[in-house]
């Protein structure tokens, strides 16, 4: 059942091309992050410009906080309420992986070579999961080659260790999968494609748009709104150093859990309602 659901996503274009924004978005992002601005702030592109330096501020790219946002595996460092290319591109690779079957119809086939609708899920799930976790260690290899090209053609400091690094990338790669079966389990309950895409999109944008109104109105941020799916990633890929509210254990565990959950209500779904 695994082998089919690879297939199925390997033979459709439109997976191809989500891995290819995914990676190409984090690509040209962490350039720009990574070595441009950092450039153009110490002068070394368009030399000394007091009105560019002055928006851009002082940029240590010998830092842990810099290193850290470098390894980002969406691209977004530590940006509050950013949403970057790969994360919509990792998202919309689980929709994908679990709306084909309804769009082309082969969900029916499918539900007559395995009756059991809980294994159809399952094969998904584990599909979705390889082409997630393959595709987060491309997008974890991309970060690691940027930022030490980085420090080569710099200072060449690193502060990380590569036990620091390798745990950031390793997070980084659990947060992709997740974030992929989170978009999996939205497909299969949803079913329409469009319709899914829009259920994304609007999460998505909700987000940042409920957090900043809680902000507004309460003076802070309470628990329960960076209990949202892109916050709890963003805070799975900090630093555990620094004390920026959820710790990344508990964010990747919180994650884990509302993945599980939107998971079980796609199950039922699947089992109760017709083809």
């Amino acid at each position: 059942m695994v082998h089919a659901e690879l297939l199925k996503l390997r033979t459709v274009a439109s997976t191809w091309v989500a891995l290819a924004v995914a990676a190409g978005g984090l690509l040209v992002t962490q350039v720009l992050n990574v070595t441009l601005l950092p450039a153009l702030a110490s002068g070394a592109v368009l030399g000394d410009e007091p009105a560019l330096r002055d928006e851009l501020g002082a940029i240590d790219t010998g830092s842990a906080a810099f290193q850290y946002a470098a390894l980002n595996v969406f691209g977004t460092g530590g940006a509050s309420g950013s949403i970057g290319i790969a994360t919509i591109a990792v998202l919309a690779l689980g929709v994908l992986a679990g709306t084909t079957d309804y769009r082309h119809g082969g969900i029916v086939g499918t539900a007559l070579a395995r009756p059991r609708r809980a294994g159809i899920l399952a094969g998904k799930v584990a599909a979705t999961a390889i082409a997630a976790a393959v595709l987060g260690v491309a997008l974890a290899a991309i970060a690691l080659v940027v930022l030490l090209a980085s420090a080569v053609t710099g200072d060449g400091a690193l502060a990380l260790s590569p036990l620091d690094m390798a745990s950031a990338l390793g997070r980084g790669v659990v947060v992709v999968v997740l974030l992929a079966l989170l978009g999996l389990a939205i497909g299969v309950l949803v079913r329409s494609q469009l319709a899914a895409f829009i259920t994304v999109a609007a999460l998505l944008l909700a987000e940042p748009i409920l957090q900043g109104f809680v902000q507004l109105v309460t003076g802070g941020l309470p628990v329960w709104a960076q209990l949202l799916p892109v916050s709890l990633a963003r805070a799975g890929l900090s630093d555990p150093a620094v004390d920026s509210g959820l710790a990344p254990a508990v964010a990747l565990g919180v994650l884990a859990a509302l993945t599980a959950a939107v998971l079980g209500a796609a199950t039922v779904a699947l089992r109760r309602r017709d083809l």
